[in-house]
């Protein structure tokens, strides 16, 4: 079982908070531990103000979220890294590729297709991004759940 697993984007503002958010809420209670970061974070800063919005929109709190980098010592801690887009499973495989087998799309299971980033878009572009997300963190958690 998976006790420790990483979201990864960008920034680490927008879409990787939310997944985080999503996938905790969803393995609550399993004894998994979920955690965010970006390949290019803007560390420290909050999420994004309409990520925030549409999260709560939705029933979930990210307001306590801060950026945080992605770091090898962070990576090698984890058990599963799921990246949100192509670019963010190449920057961790190429400069990191110990952990090759650890690192898969959060889409895996809708054809590996990457979650465009909203960031400077409007609420319908993080509305977007939501639902694919939440789409794919149920995926993800229904295998984690059956494997428990």
């Amino acid at each position: 079982m998976f006790r420790r697993i990483l979201v990864v984007c960008t920034g680490n503002i927008c879409r990787s908070p939310m997944a985080e958010a999503l996938l905790r809420e969803r393995l609550r209670g399993d004894g998994v531990e979920v955690h965010s970061a970006g390949v290019a974070a803007l560390v420290d800063r909050p999420a994004d103000p309409l990520a925030q919005q549409v999260m709560a929109a939705h029933g979930h709190d990210i307001s306590a979220h801060r950026a945080r980098q992605a770091t090898q010592a962070m990576l090698k801690s984890m058990d599963l890294i799921l990246a949100l887009e192509q670019f963010h499973d190449d920057w961790i495989r190429t400069r990191y590729p110990q952990f090759h087998g650890r690192v898969h799309k959060l889409s895996r299971w809708r054809g590996n297709a990457d979650i465009a980033d909203p960031y400077g878009g409007s609420r319908s572009a993080f509305e977007q991004a939501y639902e694919e997300i939440e789409s794919c963190v149920e995926d993800w958690a229904r295998r984690l759940l059956k494997a428990a």
